[in-house]
């Protein structure tokens, strides 16, 4: 009888301390993401061309009923569903990462996300912080951490493109340099931290809930197309955009760089031939200074490369192997290399939206037209 109780007592505490470090280790924000396959132009079978009138839920967790491949917008150009969910969810996250240690006024932590790297923040707070009520600190630091957890999770993703280019894979088999900074994936993925970020503002409804009827209507105000549309824009790009296919045989002839590190805006690219009378919509990159400064905080963050990459990204940016990254300072240098050898390789216009293609082209004939 003493040794069932004494089991029962040890599951009971076992069960307690399990409950109580998962609370510790989540927030009231949620879960860390999950990894969702996204598709590439040229893989092996037909890319995956959901029906925009039925994308399912969007859940933290794995659901089968979840969509996700690729969509055309007349407005957006291609969404790829699952850097853009992707891409809400390690907002979803990285703001809860902060908002709980805003709370213990914590001046330094580290987390991950997806990719092995790990992420450090450095926090300065206001002389009043520990003065002020609890009630108040609650509400300054989830005005603080929504924002900056937007960019927290857009440097994340502009390091997963990164890192691919150099690379890394997700799932540690073949290397993912070939969708590394594909046309599709900077404003997917700017669009789905803004997403989340309306989601995390809504206090009324369960994030996943919210997410699932913000995606919906995105991609209506981006005006989505068909699921044959989005099928006849890939045959459209295809030699000029890429070529081939089966992966090791796939050619890819664009890059997309624009993050929104130069001019703070990603502008999606749009196939010539599809919606010929639209005009792309861009997306603010997160810039969440202006909330800081506003109730007197620093943040710094720095990321350290756990990866096997990291000794070509050290390399091209010069720094020691003790050293971490400045997301602030080396992601403007990283892509700027990448960008000079991939048009070594790819050409001089590798870059270079259609839009932008197509309006040069309009200005060298209005300049002949002048001479």
């Amino acid at each position: 009888m003493v040794k069932t109780i004494q089991k029962k007592t040890a599951w009971i505490y076992l069960f307690t301390l399990l409950a109580l470090a998962l609370i510790l280790s989540g927030c009231q924000f949620g879960s860390r993401p999950r990894l969702r396959r996204s598709d590439y132009f040229g893989a092996p079978g037909e890319s995956r061309f959901p029906d925009a009138d039925d994308l399912g839920p969007h859940s933290l967790d794995a659901c089968r009923d979840e969509k996700v491949g690729l969509v055309y917008t007349c407005k957006g150009g291609f969404i790829d569903l699952g850097h853009l969910r992707e891409a809400a969810d390690r907002t979803h996250y990285a703001a809860g990462i902060l908002y709980q240690n805003l709370l213990r006024s914590k001046t330094s932590c580290s987390y991950r996300i997806i990719e092995p790297s790990r992420y450090y923040l450095k926090i300065h707070y206001p002389d009043n912080w520990k003065s002020l009520p609890h009630k108040r600190r609650c509400a300054i630091a989830r005005e603080i951490s929504i924002p900056y957890g937007q960019y927290l999770a857009h440097t994340s993703l502009i390091w997963h493109e990164i890192v691919t280019w150099y690379g890394y894979s997700s799932v540690g088999i073949f290397p993912e340099s070939i969708s590394a900074f594909s046309w599709e994936d900077p404003f997917s993925d700017v669009l789905g931290t803004h997403l989340a970020v309306k989601a995390l503002g809504n206090q009324n409804k369960p994030y996943e809930e919210v997410m699932a009827d913000l995606i919906d209507k995105a991609l209506q105000q981006l005006d989505v197309q068909p699921a044959d549309t989005a099928r006849k824009a890939t045959h459209n790009i295809r030699d000029e955009w890429f070529e081939g296919g089966y992966y090791f045989f796939v050619k890819m002839k664009k890059r997309n760089f624009d993050v929104g590190l130069d001019d703070g805006i990603v502008t999606p690219w749009l196939v010539p031939g599809i919606c010929p009378d639209s005009v792309p919509k861009s997306c603010p990159a997160p810039r969440p200074k202006s909330v800081l400064d506003k109730y007197g905080f620093k943040i710094r963050l720095e990321i350290e490369p756990k990866v096997f990459e990291k000794k070509k990204i050290y390399e091209a940016l010069k720094l020691s192997a003790s050293e971490r990254v400045d997301p602030s300072i080396h992601f403007p240098e990283i892509i700027e290399e990448i960008r000079k050898e991939a048009r070594r390789v790819q050409g001089i216009y590798m870059d270079v939206s259609p839009q932008k293609k197509q309006l040069s082209k309009q200005n060298r004939k209005t300049a002949k037209t002048r001479m």
